[in-house]
Order: C-alpha cells, then structure tokens, then sequence
C-alpha cells in the first residue's frame, strides 16, 4: 500500500459514535463521496457491517483518555498521515429536572458530550496543524441555543461545546483548519437508546410527570410528523467538510421546530468578528496566516 505523504493529507475522516444514527449515517456519506472513512465506536462486538466494505473501524472510549489517544493514532496510522477531517459525533442525553438529576450522571454526560470530544481533537489537532489543514466539525443541537425543560444538563453540555467551537475557531484560524459547529434539529433516530431518565421525571411525580408527557409528546409528534432524517444531517456534515466557503455555524431545522428555534434568538452570527476587532485579531491573522 502507497502511504500518502503527510504533507498532502487526503480526504480522510474520524467520527465518533459511529456506531447507529447520525454518526453511522455519516460514515456511509463519506465513503459514498469517496473519503477514506475511519468510524470511531466503543464496542465494535454488536457493530454491523457498513455499506461500503473501504469503511475502518477503531474502537476506542472518548471517556477514556488512553483510549482516544491510541484510537486518534491508529486512525492516522490507517490513512496514512494526518486527518484531513474530524467529526465529534459521540453524545447522550440526560432526561431530568434540574433539582433532583442525579450528579454523577451529568457528570458522566458532560465527560462525553465535551470532554470527550476535547480529548480526541487534543489528540487529533496537532498532525493537522503541523500540515496546515484540516477540517472539525462539531455536532451539536438546537437544544444548546433552546434549552427545553427536563432537558437542561443535555442542553448545558451542547451549549458548553458551543462555546469551545467558537474559541476554537478563533484560534485555529490561523493555523488553516476550519471548524464548524453544526446544531441539528429533531431527528428521526433511536435517540431513546442514548437517553438516560434521571430522577422524579421518570417517575409520577405530579408536577414534573405534566412536563415531561408535554415536552416529550411534542418532540415525538415532530420525531413521527417531519424530523430530520439522520442521511440530511450526514451529508450536511460532507458538504461541511469539504466546502471552505462554509460557515462557522450551520443550523438544520426540522420543520416542527422550526417556528421556535427562530423566535429564540442564538448567538450574534457576527460573533467572532466582533472578537477579533476588539482584541486585534485580524491583524495577527493576515500577517501570520497559515503556517
């Protein structure tokens, strides 16, 4: 096999929690617009075949620091150099109310949902800075910029990976690698399977059992009416990837939420312009450039 100069990396991805929904999804898109295709899984045992026999599979735990620094490493081992993309995909969903959710899971849930994709771009980035390229995309979800009831230490984790995107992008814009934080609507996925009931909103409890029959009845006639389907959120991920004109924040909304996430404002989309003249940026940016 012909090992591709570092210095050229080729259209080659990691993504974590590969193995079902959006992230499964977005390996198929991949390796169908012909990028090599490494799928990042924690237990590959139950772990059925991809559509594209070219997809590699790297077991690894983003939990688990030693774990994600071997698993970055063989996925550069396996494409021959650095990555030219890497999706965060890896995440769950801790359903329960602020006062009573239990600690330690959301703890566990924050461990994933950003220290986790902290650890495999701290593991990943520094091949992709040496050669000056590069592409992360970050998925996130409209419940960062909407927080919903019964939702709020889901919605507090992808709002913490928000923030890290936007500082990230600032300082890595100089470095020639791109980052994208991309916030999904509904999707019609077994999103039930990396839900996680903490708490009296599992239970009866009068006051927060009216909450979640409301909330989750809402999200369900969405899911089941005109959700977003996991292929519409992978290959906007691929054009992500692979369109420079891209930009920081790309939003997909499905049409039931539609009507909400727009009257809840998110961040200024002029955000890190305003950073960069307040502190000078735009001039270290042009006189440094790429290295």
């Amino acid at each position: 096999m012909t090992v591709p100069d570092p210095d050229s990396p080729t259209r080659s991805v990691l993504i974590t929690g590969a193995s079902r929904g959006i992230g499964r999804a977005t390996a198929d898109a991949f390796a169908a617009a012909g990028w090599q295709v490494v799928a990042g899984v924690r237990d590959r045992r139950e772990l059925a075949p991809f559509s594209d026999a070219g997809v590699e599979v790297v077991e690894f735990d983003v939990t688990e620091p030693n774990e994600v620094r071997a698993g970055v490493a063989a996925a550069e081992g396996l494409v021959g150099g650095s990555l030219a993309c890497v999706v965060n995909n890896a995440g769950w969903a801790l359903f329960g109310a602020v006062e009573d959710v239990d600690i330690d899971l959301a703890r566990r849930e924050f461990e994933t949902n950003l220290f986790g994709a902290v650890a495999v771009l701290q593991a990943a980035l520094p091949a992709m800075r040496r050669v000056g390229a590069g592409v992360v995309v970050n998925v996130s979800t409209l419940s960062g910029r909407i927080p919903l009831p019964l939702f709020g230490m889901y919605s507090a984790s992808k709002l913490a990976l928000a923030a890290v995107s936007e500082a990230l992008a600032l300082e890595l814009e100089t470095c020639g690698i791109r980052v994208v934080l991309l916030e999904a609507g509904v999707v019609r996925t077994d999103f039930a399977r990396s839900t996680v009931i903490s708490g009296a909103a599992g239970g009866g409890d009068p006051l927060y059992g009216t909450t979640r029959d409301r909330i989750l009845g809402t999200l369900r006639g969405i899911r089941d009416q005109g959700a977003l389907r996991p292929e519409d959120v992978a290959h906007a991920i691929v054009r992500a990837a692979g369109d420079s004109r891209t930009p920081f924040r790309v939003v997909l909304e499905d049409p039931g939420l539609a009507p909400l996430a727009k009257a809840v404002g998110g961040p200024d989309r002029e955000s890190h312009e305003h950073v960069r003249r307040f502190f000078g940026l735009d001039a270290v940016a042009h006189r440094n450039g790429p290295p």
